[in-house]
């Protein structure tokens, strides 16, 4: 994988080489692009022009401007992928003359077939069509989003900041014992609502005496 420097020096180097500016500088350099890995012999069929598929792959390639082998290989396959589209819609073309005159062939009393009577006789080749196009329209546009991926991504990175972190503190040698915040709720009841000592009940001996002491005497005594 190239670094960030390789790929933005050889993005600069292909922007400074803009290429041939003659018509004829063009048009021979319309080929350039089938020595990159689109190669006519194995994408051109034998109904087709290998000039329209060199046009294709060089307007592709001029437009990304590939600048490593990665980039390349998936400018390569957008070219593949967008050629093939345009031979499975000359394909689905001939595919509906193909069923029509199959439809034909089975009702030789009908003067011509509709096209849906032509799809119900080969209703198959068309659903297989279908299922190769849908393959290739998201192979181009898997390709398309890395592309733009290594578009948006920055040709240098900055070095990263560092960041000093100070140690973390030492602890106390001696710590201090912590004061216990619980009191219990007998102490601080009678701390802070004391309650008065309960009166004794009266001595009956005691107030008479003290009352009439010659009273009290005679009641001891008669008791």
């Amino acid at each position: 994988m190239p670094t960030a420097k390789q790929s933005a020096a050889s993005r600069a180097n292909a922007q400074k080489s803009t290429g041939p500016r003659t018509p004829q500088g063009k048009a021979a350099s319309r080929f350039n692009a089938l020595k990159h890995g689109i190669h006519a012999e194995t994408q051109v069929m034998f109904d087709e022009d290998p000039a329209d598929l060199a046009e294709l792959a060089a307007e592709f390639h001029d437009y990304y401007r590939p600048a490593d082998p990665d980039q390349r290989f998936l400018v390569d396959t957008l070219v593949s992928n967008e050629w093939r589209l345009r031979r499975l819609r000359a394909v689905e073309a001939s595919l509906w003359s193909h069923a029509a005159d199959a439809f034909l062939n089975i009702n030789v009393e009908l003067p011509s077939a509709t096209s849906g009577e032509a799809f119900a006789t080969v209703a198959g080749p068309f659903a297989r069509l279908q299922q190769i196009m849908n393959s290739c329209e998201r192979n181009y546009y898997r390709a398309r989003k890395e592309l733009q991926r290594f578009a948006a991504a920055p040709d240098t990175q900055p070095d990263a900041e560092v960041v000093q972190v100070p140690p973390p503190a030492e602890p106390d040698s001696h710590p201090q014992p912590e004061q216990s915040t619980t009191t219990s709720a007998s102490s601080a009841s009678f701390r802070n609502n004391p309650q008065p000592a309960p009166e004794s009940p009266a001595n009956p001996f005691v107030l008479a005496e003290t009352a009439a002491p010659d009273r009290a005497r005679t009641l001891r005594e008669a008791a």
